[in-house]
């Protein structure tokens, strides 16, 4: 009889013990954005997509706290010398018979780099007369280098063999003042005006990322609004709103803003110059305009997912209860329409930072002092018109280029797997 009653202790204790773990199973699957994470995690694509877009994300935001160039400051030529000497020493421990080559050109260049780098360090202190004598050395410098450079790669070893042929291509960095890829200092070499291409590209991915996103949430507020009260409200309001979202959805966006883009211009330059807004005047008529093109189809979204909330027992019973329409929309309806939403958000993050991309590179979007990876591909293809300039200029239009595609895919890779998460219906 012992036995018995233990026997049944156990068994009472098994199923209140199965009884509970079933309840935090059911408690869990409650969770609904813990099921979207869930289910989020079993899309290859979206994961990958995520990581990308972290990666993107570390590399412009926090990449300048330890990469602290200034990515607007020129490099001059004193700076393009110092790096011929870092190649002519090279050269050198190659060959040492290579420096009693150069002989006294060598040594006048040394002189004259050594020169030129000190009144650049008293002209940053303020003193003008070295800033005057400045100007005179980097001519100097330039035509002795020209001249050292083509020694180096015209030099002939005891073989009979010209080793350093290709130093001759490092004559291109001279007109303008620029270094390539792997330069001391500048990973990712200069563009056209000397800037440090790494600092401009890191700056620009801010830029973008911060167009895209602002952009978006101003749309998704705009939308949504006008989807939850044309949803709700409905009759003569809902006629109106969603006529004057057809409206606004017929208009050529692209056309149009290239044909605004020079009052955008003017727009900008009072935002930068006028009220001293710097960056953020240049990116502010871009957000703005993004947004204001970018919020109709969330708005119709918005709406289609409130006509059908609204005939729904607990809209119903909020109403008998007289709750105010402003609450009912706040707490009762836009929660329950905020997944499709946050979905439509990250594609739209993305499509914005293809139109602004797009814009720049035309030449009608970002404007200085600000620069995005567009704008970084509209300067790289406005010195583009030989085989021979693709080559010099390979770093500015596939590194932004890619990081740019990379970025939209990923985009909307995340996009597509949080679409697919959110619907239940589907199977991940």
């Amino acid at each position: 009889m012992a036995d018995k009653d233990q026997e049944k202790k156990v068994n009472n204790n098994t199923n209140n013990s199965a009884t509970n773990n079933d309840y935090e199973v059911a408690q869990e699957s409650y969770s609904f954005w813990g099921a979207v994470w869930r289910r989020f995690r079993r899309h290859k694509l979206a994961i990958v997509g995520l990581w990308i877009l972290v990666f993107v994300f570390i590399f412009s935001f926090i990449g300048p706290v330890f990469y602290t160039l200034d990515p607007a400051e020129n490099i001059f030529e004193e700076d393009v010398a110092n790096f011929y000497m870092y190649k002519i020493n090279q050269a050198i421990k190659q060959d040492p018979g290579l420096k009693e080559y150069l002989g006294t050109m060598l040594t006048d260049f040394e002189q004259t780099l050594a020169r030129a780098n000190d009144l650049k360090a008293k002209a940053a202190a303020g003193d003008y007369q070295a800033l005057s004598e400045l100007s005179w050395s980097r001519s100097d410098l330039a035509a002795t280098g020209m001249q050292i450079i083509s020694m180096v790669a015209t030099y002939t070893d005891s073989n009979g063999n010209q080793p350093f042929a290709s130093y001759m291509d490092l004559t291109r960095y001279l007109s303008p003042p620029g270094l390539p890829v792997g330069a001391p200092g500048h990973p990712l070499g200069t563009d056209d005006q000397g800037r440090d291409l790494l600092a401009r590209i890191m700056f620009g991915g801010k830029v973008s990322f911060a167009i895209g996103i602002a952009s978006a949430l101003i749309a998704v507020i705009l939308g949504s609004l006008v989807g939850l009260v044309a949803g709700y409200v409905g009759g003569i309001v809902d006629s109106l709103l969603m006529r004057f979202v057809d409206i606004m959805l017929s208009i050529p966006t692209m056309p149009l803003l290239l044909a605004l883009s020079p009052l955008l211009r003017r727009w900008t330059k009072s935002l930068t110059e006028g009220m001293g807004l710097g960056v953020f005047g240049s990116i502010l008529p871009m957000v703005l305009v993004l947004a204001l093109f970018g919020w109709m189809s969330l708005s119709r979204l918005v709406r289609a997912q409130v006509l059908s909330l609204k005939e729904q027992q607990f809209i119903e019973a909020a109403q008998a209860i007289g709750v105010p329409t402003s609450r009912i929309l706040s707490r009762h309806l836009f929660p329950n329409v905020i997944a499709p939403v946050v979905v439509a958000a990250s594609l739209a993050v993305a499509g914005n930072i293809l139109s602004e991309a797009s814009l720049s590179f035309l030449g009608f979007g970002i404007q200085p002092p600000a620069t995005s990876w567009g704008q970084i591909l509209n300067v790289a293809v406005n010195f583009i018109n030989s085989p021979q300039q693709i080559v010099r200029y390979w770093n500015m239009i596939f590194i932004p280029g890619a990081l740019l595609f990379f970025t939209v895919l990923s985009f909307n890779f995340a996009g597509d797997g949080l679409r697919d998460a959110v619907d239940p219906r589907m199977k991940l």
